[in-house]
């Protein structure tokens, strides 16, 4: 029995430890064992994860590019439009300053017309009172008349005075 004992169970040796033999594919079916199938469900795994994150940051590298390529697009639109601005903004301070500068020269014009205008009033009320001045010299020679009384002494209405700065500047 001996014998037979030490055929069975194998010999090991006090300097090496025991080494299992790897397991090979059994012939009859061509197919790896668990341990090979889990290494290749794995590196499969590996390589999908890897492939992912490179098209994942692929992903993100062209959305930055297009990205950076509408923004410099619209930096360019933006300086355009700010050149055209402050050329804008410029002629609108130059004009805006010759307008404060000619604004008394508005101011004194607005006081010629009114100045015009209150002298057409005055004029205009100055012959107003004239002819009621003169429809009652009218009426007084009427009633004078009818009454054949001595004639009054006709009252003339007060000279209209010219305030036209106008006239007076077209004269000289």
């Amino acid at each position: 029995m001996s014998a037979m004992a030490s055929e069975s169970t194998p010999t090991v040796s006090t300097d090496a430890p025991a080494v299992v033999p790897p397991t090979c594919p059994s012939p009859a079916s061509g197919r790896p064992d668990t341990s090979a199938t889990e290494l290749n469900l794995r590196n499969d795994r590996q390589k999908a994860q890897t492939s992912y994150q490179r098209a994942a940051q692929a992903e993100q590298d062209y959305r930055a590019k297009r990205r950076a390529t509408f923004a410099r697009k619209d930096i360019k639109s933006a300086k355009e439009h700010l050149t055209v601005s402050a050329t804008s903004f410029k002629e609108a301070c130059a004009c805006a300053w010759s307008a404060i500068k000619a604004g008394p020269a508005v101011v004194k014009e607005k006081q010629v017309k009114m100045r015009e205008d209150n002298a057409e009033k005055r004029r205009s009320v100055a012959e107003a009172k004239k002819k009621k001045w003169e429809e009652k010299a009218k009426k007084s020679d009427d009633s004078s008349a009818s009454e054949d009384a001595p004639a009054a002494p006709v009252v003339e209405a007060t000279p209209v005075v010219e305030a036209a700065p106008a006239a007076a500047a077209a004269a000289a």
